[in-house]
C-alpha cells in the first residue's frame, strides 16, 4: 500500500468512526426517551403518534425517526407519504437488542455508557495536563445505568445457573444452613447481588459500594425484584477494618 493509499484509508476510518459515533448518539436518544420501547410495544407510529406516546415534541420526534430510518435502524412503512404522515417500524429482530433488557443480546445500554464516558471529557483533558484524576461521580447517572444495563441480563441468567455452580464448595454453602453471608464488593446497581439472592434464597447478601447514587439505584432494583429483605446495600468502603469477620454492619 502506498503512502497515499494509507492516508486515504485512514481518512475513511475516521469518517466511518465519526458516523458510527453519531449513530450511537441517535440510539442514546431512542433509549432514553423511550422511542424504541414505544415502537416495539405499541407498534408502528408517525411522528405525532410517537411524540404522544412518549411525551416528547413532535418536530424532534420526526427528525429522530427520519435519522433512524436513514441509518437503517427503523423501517418506513410508506416513504411516499408526507413527512408527518409516514409511519415507522422497529424491525422485530431488533427488539431484543434495543428494548429487551432481560436478553443476553441487549445492547441498548451501550450508547448510554458512551454518553456517560463522555460526560466529564473536559475534566479528563485537564487531568492529563495536571496529573490529577476525575472522580467516578463526575461521570453521572448515564455511566452507572449504562454499565448496570449491560451487566443485568448476564448476571441474572448466568450467576446462579452457570458461574457459581462451577465452584462446588461455594455453591453448596450458599444452599446450606445456617444461611450464608455474602459480601458483594463494588456492587454497583446491585444486579450481581440480586442474581445471587434469586438463585440462593437462603443466603443473605450485603452489597458495598462507595458511590451513593449507585447504591440508591441498587436498593430500588432490589425492591422491584421483591428481595429487599434478603439483600442490603451500603455506601461504605469494603476495606474498612470494622467489616472484618463478625464485625460487619448489623442487619
Amino acid at each position: 500500500m502506498t503512502a497515499a493509499q494509507q492516508t486515504d484509508a485512514f481518512i475513511e476510518r475516521i469518517l466511518q468512526s465519526t458516523r458510527g459515533a453519531f449513530e450511537m448518539f441517535g440510539m442514546y436518544l431512542g433509549v432514553r426517551l423511550g422511542y424504541y420501547r414505544a415502537l416495539s410495544e405499541s407498534g408502528p407510529a408517525n411522528s405525532q403518534q410517537l411524540a404522544e406516546r412518549t411525551g416528547t415534541y413532535e418536530r424532534y420526534a420526526r427528525e429522530w425517526l427520519e435519522q433512524q430510518a436513514i441509518c437503517g435502524v427503523l423501517e418506513v412503512d410508506d416513504e411516499t407519504l408526507d413527512a408527518k404522515s409516514r409511519r415507522y417500524t422497529l424491525p422485530a429482530p431488533y427488539h431484543e437488542v434495543l428494548v429487551d433488557e432481560e436478553s443476553l443480546n441487549y445492547l441498548g445500554a451501550l450508547p448510554v455508557i458512551l454518553a456517560g464516558a463522555l460526560h466529564p471529557l473536559h475534566a479528563v483533558v485537564q487531568a492529563y495536563r495536571t496529573g490529577g484524576g476525575v472522580a467516578y461521580g463526575h461521570y453521572g447517572v448515564d455511566l452507572i445505568e449504562g454499565q448496570a444495563g449491560m451487566n443485568r441480563a448476564i448476571f441474572l441468567k448466568e450467576m446462579g445457573s452457570s458461574w457459581l455452580p462451577k465452584v462446588p464448595d461455594v455453591h453448596h454453602r450458599l444452599l446450606s444452613d445456617p444461611p450464608a453471608r455474602v459480601a458483594d464488593v463494588g456492587a454497583g446497581a446491585g444486579w450481581s447481588s440480586i442474581a445471587i439472592a434469586r438463585s440462593y434464597p437462603k443466603a443473605h447478601i450485603d452489597g458495598f459500594d462507595l458511590d451513593e447514587p449507585s447504591v440508591e439505584i441498587a436498593r430500588q432494583n432490589a425492591i422491584r425484584a421483591g428481595i429487599g429483605d434478603q439483600v442490603k446495600f451500603h455506601v461504605r468502603n469494603a476495606a474498612d477494618p470494622q467489616l472484618a469477620g463478625h464485625a460487619a454492619y448489623p442487619r
